[in-house]
């Protein structure tokens, strides 16, 4: 069971002010430990208002909602990883020391600071560390994405000398100092959160084991579960596609505009909707795609930013939902949204893309980072027969009950601690 005292939950921002799928995941938990009954508070870095503390030599933990706090990040070294500002980070330490709960579960590392949580692990060895894992940063220098700076192709395991290919700046030094102080406290957490197999097999590899750990499916929160899934008219939504999130680099937007031509010479009747920019974000991030957009006509749309809230009933408005990604991905809330929808996915076939999206049951998968086989899977899907079967067969995501029995696990205590065997 929980811990009568309470959890708090530490991340990396908070989805108020950043709409990433990590922050969202470590809120939501949050609110789902509410409903329940459980007592849990929430403490959040925001970017807001750092200038502002960064010409101050205090800065103040703020009440953001009831249980709910943020702090700014405006004494952190550079890469987020640590604290120049000892005051503040102090302040952090002795806030956090003094909430009367048993658990501390952290959503990241980055803008919370490893030393940090060496400190508030030393305040607190009562309380149980329990740490969930959204990316690579850790291994990755290249914003934790393992795609090789250069060229842009996958990066299949850390080495220093291939690290230092992406970073001639860096040292062979550094990097073993970067990867022996992230260990060293990764490994002092009681209980590790994999959100996929997929993430698992990076950082166990990599050195991070010798402690328990469990693969747990981040919780899409109670309001989109509280929705009812349709499988959608298959004759009339067929051919329509959408891609869904923000047009970074990594997210393969630019492989979709590409394979669009493709598919039209085939079948006229292809459309794609991007859902999270308009036409000129796109073109600002890529460029040299204005004439591809520009001959797609009313076979392409940008219908602009949306609210999380509001993805699962969008993604109902669509046959299927794309998931271009060249980066592995880990466990993009996009596949669970569309899942919940009960909308089938097109996904590249990499990372915790293909493990999410199963091929014959959710969706389909594409060779990453190909226009040509996304095309040929965009037509393949336009079939109504095709849409209508794997619409059929789309999972659902992870309900509360049988998350928070998974959190209940990973909160269990347990006599010999990965704390006292890393000391």
């Amino acid at each position: 069971m929980a811990d009568a005292r309470g959890t708090c939950i530490v991340s990396h921002s908070h989805p108020d002010f950043s709409k990433g799928g990590g922050e969202m995941a470590a809120h939501r938990q949050f609110h789902a430990m509410r409903a329940a009954g459980r007592q849990a508070v929430f403490l959040g870095a925001c970017d807001v208002g750092t200038q502002y503390a960064a010409a101050r030599p205090i800065e103040t933990i703020i009440e953001h909602a009831p249980g709910e706090y943020l702090f700014s990040f405006a004494g952190m070294a550079e890469d987020r990883l640590g604290w120049d500002d000892p005051y503040q980070r102090r302040v952090m330490v002795e806030f956090l020391a003094g909430l009367d709960v048993g658990v501390f579960h952290f959503h990241h590392y980055w803008r919370l600071g490893l030393d940090l949580i060496h400190d508030l692990m030393e305040a607190r060895p009562d309380a149980r560390f329990v740490m969930t894992l959204h990316e690579m940063l850790a291994i990755c220098l290249h914003h934790g994405q393992m795609v090789k700076t250069r060229s842009r192709e996958l990066c299949r395991r850390e080495s220093p000398l291939s690290c230092l290919a992406c970073f001639p700046d860096q040292t062979l030094e550094r990097f073993a100092f970067r990867k022996a102080a992230l260990l060293a406290v990764l490994r002092r957490f009681d209980h590790v959160i994999y959100p996929s197999e997929f993430l698992r097999g990076r950082y166990e590899p990599w050195g991070l084991t010798g402690m328990p750990a469990s693969v747990v499916e981040n919780y899409l929160g109670d309001e989109l579960l509280a929705l009812p899934r349709m499988p959608g008219d298959a004759q009339r939504l067929a051919s329509r596609f959408g891609f869904f999130g923000q047009p970074t680099a990594f997210k393969g937007l630019d492989i979709l505009l590409r394979a669009l031509p493709l598919a039209l010479r085939e079948n006229p009747a292809v459309t794609i909707t991007v859902f999270g920019a308009e036409r000129e974000d796109t073109l600002r991030l890529f460029p040299t795609l204005e004439p591809v957009i520009e001959a797609a006509g009313q076979s392409l749309s940008f219908a602009g930013r949306y609210d999380p809230l509001d993805a699962v009933e969008l993604m109902r408005s669509v046959g299927w939902v794309v998931v271009p990604s060249i980066w592995w991905e880990n466990s993009p809330v996009v596949i669970q949204e569309a899942r919940r929808a009960g909308t089938p996915l097109i996904v590249s076939d990499i990372g915790g893309m293909a493990e999410k999206t199963q091929a014959g049951v959710d969706g389909m998968h594409f060779k990453r980072g190909s226009p040509v086989d996304l095309a040929r899977a965009l037509l393949d899907a336009a079939e109504p027969a095709t849409r209508a079967r794997f619409g059929s067969t789309v999972r659902d995501v992870v309900t509360r009950p049988d998350f928070l029995n998974a959190l209940d696990t990973a909160y269990r205590p347990r006599p010999d601690t990965a704390r006292e065997a890393a000391e």
